[in-house]
């Protein structure tokens, strides 16, 4: 499950409590609708803070050498280096 899967799985289930909410007359339509808009920019906005905090930046040393695998900041992943096949 990746965070895209995530994110919209809780904006399911927004849609789903302010259809209810909406149902019972304690918040209309517009307000809901609202908030929701503002969770859908909040979440990945957090989230990418999240995702980057205390990365380190690659040195230029490091950079140059096409031969190194690194690891995505984003995942965690390792990624291999580019193949120079002919």
């Amino acid at each position: 499950m990746n965070a895209d899967t995530i994110f919209q799985l809780i904006r399911y289930v927004l849609i789903a409590v302010g259809g209810y909410i909406t149902g019972k007359g304690w918040a209309n339509e517009t307000q809901w609708e609202a908030l929701i808009g503002f969770v859908a920019i909040l979440l990945p906005a957090l989230w990418g803070f999240y995702v980057k905090w205390n990365t380190k930046p690659v040195l230029d040393k490091v950079v140059v050498r096409q031969n190194l695998p690194t690891v995505s900041s984003a995942t965690g992943a390792k990624v291999a280096p580019p193949s120079h096949a002919p």
